[in-house]
């Protein structure tokens, strides 16, 4: 009997992100899932709520640490145990997002700038404007218009119409969308002085400014957590007592720091509180600076 001719092959499956061959469930070469059918909207919230819920998920694992153990997780990826947790870039930004996205909805009033529609009366703080079309009046030689040759009483005397028009609204919101630019630029100085301040036994800058953005990951999702009390005692009353947390949430940013200080960088507790003091110190100033420049350029921007 002749042979028959053998079934011609089907074609290897290829991985559709890479174009590996699969073998299995799951692509040797880039771990995406053989199985990449459009998923059901079903399939996506049990996979959301497998992600965010399950036991053993890098989320719960990293805030924990996070929150209750100041400067372990440092202490983690320094010592390369990291696959267990949120990379220190990921971690930063979702909870930077979540204060700043939680600031930008906040109905709290800005209180430097008070416009008072009766008497068409601006005031900044103590300083007072007759009237809102006082504005254009501003002496401009007291804000040094002609910084590098160029006249910015225009632009001056515009911002000031726009701060009195919304009483600084639409400035608190531009500054709000700017201060997270503002923060790449502020974290890497401040890593940087702390590394000063850490010279001998010397570290890495790099462990310095890993150690920032755990610092200020913290930083925010307690910010988090003083806005949303904020708004919660002013949107009910009956929770006004609640408003207390507030001062207890903010003293815990500067015992945090100084507790993860003394867990990644060692020293004695005298001597991490003589540098926490001196960080302290070059931390406002910095952050001083930052916030200036933040509204400066909000105020151009109107």
């Amino acid at each position: 009997m002749p042979e028959q001719p053998a079934a011609p092959q089907s074609a290897a499956r290829r991985c559709l992100n890479c174009g590996a061959v699969l073998t299995g469930r799951y692509c040797a070469n880039c771990s995406q899932a053989a199985d990449v059918h459009v998923p059901s909207t079903r399939e996506l919230l049990h996979e959301a709520l497998e992600g965010i819920t399950h036991s053993d998920s890098r989320l719960w694992r990293t805030l924990y640490l996070l929150w209750f153990k100041p400067g372990r997780l440092t202490q983690e990826f320094v010592a390369g145990r990291r696959a267990s947790y949120l990379p220190p870039f990921r971690l930063y930004l979702v909870l930077s997002i979540l204060f700043f996205l939680a600031a930008s909805f906040s109905n709290t009033q800005v209180k430097f700038v008070q416009f008072d529609t009766a008497t068409k009366v601006v005031q900044f703080d103590t300083a007072t404007v007759t009237s809102q079309p006082e504005c254009d009046k501003l002496n401009s030689t007291a804000f040094a218009v002609n910084l590098f040759g160029r006249d910015w009483a225009p632009r001056i005397k515009h911002a000031c119409n726009e701060i009195a028009r919304d009483n600084g609204a639409n400035l608190f919101h531009v500054a709000v969308g700017t201060a997270p630019k503002a923060m790449f630029l502020f974290l890497p100085l401040v890593a940087f002085l702390h590394m000063l301040l850490y010279w001998r036994p010397r570290h890495k800058y790099a462990e310095h400014l890993l150690f920032f953005l755990h610092v200020h990951a913290f930083f925010f999702s307690v910010m988090t957590l003083v806005v949303l009390v904020a708004e919660a005692a002013e949107v009910w009353p009956a929770l006004s007592s609640i408003a207390s947390l507030i001062g207890l949430l903010l003293w815990s940013l500067p015992v945090y720091t100084i507790f993860a200080m003394r867990r990644v960088f060692d020293g004695s507790w005298t001597r991490t509180l003589v540098k926490a003091s001196a960080l302290f110190v070059a931390y406002m100033v910095v952050l001083a600076i930052t916030l200036a420049g933040v509204f400066v350029y909000a105020v151009l921007q109107m």
